[in-house]
């Protein structure tokens, strides 16, 4: 009964990082962002690419606790994911910041 659940979940993580990454390779390509943003995107790119590495640093851990035991690979892991999902929140931070006007004054496209 167990695994079942289990399977459900992992179904069910896949889907949203899947969907996740289709947000960060829209905004990237297409310089389309979602609107449940609350903050106005000025750098819509830079907001992808953040969405991406959040996404795969995500995903990472989640391998990572699936198929390392406890140990220094599990460790280094937890670490490099660590470094991803601070990263990629920076990044996202900083694309609704203008360099030029202020903190978030949006430009026109």
């Amino acid at each position: 009964m167990t695994a079942h659940w289990l399977f459900a979940a992992g179904l069910g993580e896949g889907v949203v990082l899947g969907l996740a990454a289709a947000v960060g390779i829209v905004a990237v390509r297409g310089g389309r962002v979602p609107g449940w943003g609350r903050r106005p995107v000025v750098r819509r790119r830079l907001w992808g690419q953040g969405a991406l590495l959040v996404t795969a640093a995500v995903a990472l851990q989640s391998l990572n606790l699936a198929f390392s035991g406890p140990g220094f690979l599990q460790f280094a892991g937890v670490l490099v994911s660590g470094a991803g999902l601070i990263t990629g929140a920076a990044l996202m931070h900083r694309a609704t910041r203008d360099r030029r006007r202020g903190p978030t004054a949006p430009t026109t496209s």
